[in-house]
């Protein structure tokens, strides 16, 4: 017999189906000399520091770093009854072969190996890799099975990446959480990402918004009307202009003409596919990837976890069958099947072999035609953009002619620009995807207003008369209008992602951000795990299609160092796991290397922190009495108690006006100095953030707190 693991049970239902393994059992399929279990996602995890040592159910300075010996699993909270059978069927006596055929990619192979290895088991496995559902695509998969051996660095890689976040995740999460005294959630790629919405805040906060004008000549050559403009940043200058210019001919100094190409944008991976989902449907990065998967496993798309925008050169037939296939679809536009040119469409210009590594980009299956709006709204519509992807990326080029024309009126140089297309192409075809989704999403007013006045500028840049340079224009009129510079505009889904995608390209480091090119902060699979986890713990909240960083988020960016709420760390671990999936580094270096790191950055924190004979952190000295402060559940206290009665509050009326929580690392400034300087405090009758000194002022009965404004 042959056992099958496959990773989810709609995934299982369908092998079983195809390799005709069609008798249901408690939690397996069986027939035809198959076995067919799944894992339901993760069915093993690694263990909690408690497992290793009681003592660590308490969160002490102390105690950390906790470095395993030798690391723990267990079975998953409410899936042991599915542990136990994917057990017993590898157990089984007749059973002298198991297939892998978890997701391909590296967290399915961790997903497989954990279970393997949980069982103890050591029956010979191969296995199973394919991008589709398809019953030809499973079938040509078990008939080109793989040995499971050949995976091994891939599970290496993937195994490092599970030990290194627990070791960075469980020591710095109670490192800082016992700094800050609140629970602290600290993550290689949660934190940082928490960081990129904080300091967007921050540059948002702190923009100074400046005035600028637009001056307009509205010229008329002809009986046609076009507008030239120029910038100027200051009134007085504007004023000047339209004094010095009013009732003045224009002369045309220069009009140049040049042909432009703008090729179609290649086809969908993951995360290009969430920001347009996100952008033309507002659905979050989480909802896209769950539509897909479904889509997926219901045998519509091929894989969606992939990283790759490309198809390899023995997909162009298949392709080009597919494309044939989608444009009998009865829910596509009417005009699309009857305008789109087959023989036009280029499979080559969707083939990259270099640039597709476990999984091509997402693309329709053959089958996709056949399904119907009957689909739940969420995946119809991302089946439209995957589908109307393929059609648009393998199109026609859009072709226009780019205008540029220079007038001078008294000296002052007036710019206007517009296109005349030549050949809509690929547009043409996106136009009927847009036109698709409006109907299928009820637009406000706003929306449409603001399509209307996109569509009259357009329409105004596309006639510009054919003019001459030297040529002048006698009827112009001038006018002004003052705008505002604009700060940085929230992350939405669409525009995180985006950040996500290429932090590395920030890095400062020439080298490492060569090598990790490609790498961003998460994976296409991880990243909407991600931004629904912060979210849900409390660092984010939407608002609208916004994320906004909460009070939670300043405390957390504030409270780690640089090199664990940047992009660094994800960008020198991504380095290595590479070298250790190409065999040219080993999991045992990479470990040790983030337990030195792990235990010096502790120990970094640790050498400034005093314990008592009982392992109590002394934070600071009593500036009344000279005996040790210590930090309590709502304050920070002194031991001489009552006698002495200093005390500073958590909670705090200063710090709760000005929204900056009071942190252990600020009250031990206090206690040394005196004093602190505060970022980010928030001023409710001017609502804007500001920084200051806050001065620490005992009364012998009270503790207050004052501002101090340094003079510049």
């Amino acid at each position: 017999m042959k056992l099958v693991i496959a990773e989810k049970p709609s995934v299982a239902a369908e092998i079983a189906k195809v390799m005709g393994a069609g008798k249901r059992g408690n939690g397996f399929y069986s027939g035809n000399e198959y076995l067919v279990s799944w894992c339901v996602g993760h069915l093993i995890e690694t263990v909690m520091p408690e497992e290793y040592d009681a003592k660590y159910q308490k969160w002490k300075m102390v105690d950390l770093p906790i470095i395993p010996g030798t690391w723990k699993y267990q079975v998953s909270a409410g899936v042991q009854a599915q542990f136990d059978v994917v057990k017993m069927l590898m157990e089984r006596e007749d059973v002298d072969q198991i297939i892998c055929a978890t997701d391909a990619g590296r967290e399915g192979e961790l997903i497989f190996r954990l279970v393997y290895n949980q069982v103890g088991c050591s029956k010979h496995f191969k296995r199973l890799w394919i991008s589709s559902m398809e019953t030809k695509a499973i079938k040509d998969g078990f008939a080109k099975l793989k040995e499971g051996s050949e995976y091994d660095r891939l599970y290496e890689a993937a195994l490092s990446r599970l030990q290194a976040d627990w070791l960075v995740g469980i020591n710095f999460s109670r490192l800082f959480g016992c700094m800050s005294q609140k629970p602290l959630n600290v993550g290689r790629v949660q934190t940082p990402t928490v960081n990129l919405i904080v300091e967007r805040q921050r540059a948002i906060d702190s923009f100074d918004s400046r005035p600028f004008y637009i001056l307009t000549a509205e010229c008329t050559d002809d009986g046609t009307k076009f507008n030239a403009t120029k910038r100027v940043e200051e009134k007085q200058e504007s004023e000047r202009i339209l004094e010095k210019c009013a009732g003045k001919p224009a002369v045309v100094t220069s009009m140049t003409k040049a042909p432009v190409k703008e090729n179609p944008s290649a086809l969908y991976d993951l995360t290009t596919l969430q920001r347009e989902a996100n952008k033309m449907l507002g659905l979050s990065a989480q909802q896209t990837l769950d539509a897909t998967q479904n889509l997926y496993e219901k045998k519509l798309v091929t894989y969606p976890r992939t990283d790759s925008r490309y198809l390899t050169g023995d997909m162009v037939d298949s392709t080009k069958q597919i494309l044939q296939s989608v444009l009998q679809a009865p829910y596509l536009h009417e005009k699309t099947a009857k305008e789109y040119q087959l023989g036009s469409a280029s499979m080559e210009r969707l083939v990259n072999d270099k640039k597709v590594t476990d999984h091509h980009a997402i693309i329709p299956t053959i089958e996709a035609y056949k399904a119907s709006e009957r689909l739940p709204k969420n995946e119809f519509n991302i089946l439209l953009l995957i589908i109307y992807k393929l059609l648009t990326a393998a199109y026609i080029s859009h072709e226009y002619i780019k205008t540029e024309l220079l007038l001078e009126i008294e000296g002052e140089e007036f710019k206007a620009t517009g296109r005349q297309i030549t050949e809509n192409g690929f547009k043409e075809i996106q136009s009927h995807l847009t036109e698709l989704l409006k109907q299928a999403q009820k637009e406000d007013e706003s929306k449409k207003k603001k399509s209307r006045k996109k569509q009259e500028e357009e329409k105004e840049e596309e006639i510009i008369p054919a003019l001459s340079e030297g040529q002048l224009i006698e009827e112009v009129s001038l006018s002004s209008k003052e705008k505002t510079t604009q700060p940085p505009k929230p992350y939405t889904e669409d525009t995180l992602l985006s950040a996500m995608e290429n932090a590395m390209k920030t890095l400062e480091d020439e080298e490492l951000r060569k090598e990790v090119a490609g790498a961003g902060l998460g994976t296409p699979a991880t990243r909407a795990g991600i931004i629904e986890r912060i979210i849900k713990t409390g660092f984010v909240e939407r608002k609208g299609k916004n994320l906004l960083p909460t009070e939670k988020a300043y405390e957390i960016v504030e409270a780690v160092p640089e090199k664990v709420k940047s992009a660094i760390l994800t960008a020198e671990w991504e380095q290595k796991l590479e070298q250790i999936y190409k065999g040219e580094s080993t999991s045992k270096e990479f470990i040790e290397g983030i337990e030195i790191f792990v235990s010096e950055l502790v120990g970094g924190y640790k050498e400034n922190c005093v314990y008592d004979e009982n392992g109590r952190e002394i934070i600071g000295e009593c500036p009344r009495c000279g005996k040790n402060i210590y930090e309590g559940r709502l304050n920070y206290y002194c031991e001489g108690g009552k006698e002495c009665g200093f005390t500073i509050w958590k909670e705090d009326k200063f710090f709760i006006s000005k929204r900056k929580p009071l942190t252990k690392p600020m009250v031990k400034r206090f206690l040394e100095k005196g004093r602190i300087k505060a970022v980010n405090l928030y001023s409710e009758k001017k609502d804007k953030h500001y920084d200051a000194f806050i001065f620490m002022e005992d009364t012998g009965q009270y503790v207050n707190f004052k501002l101090h404004f340094p003079k510049n």
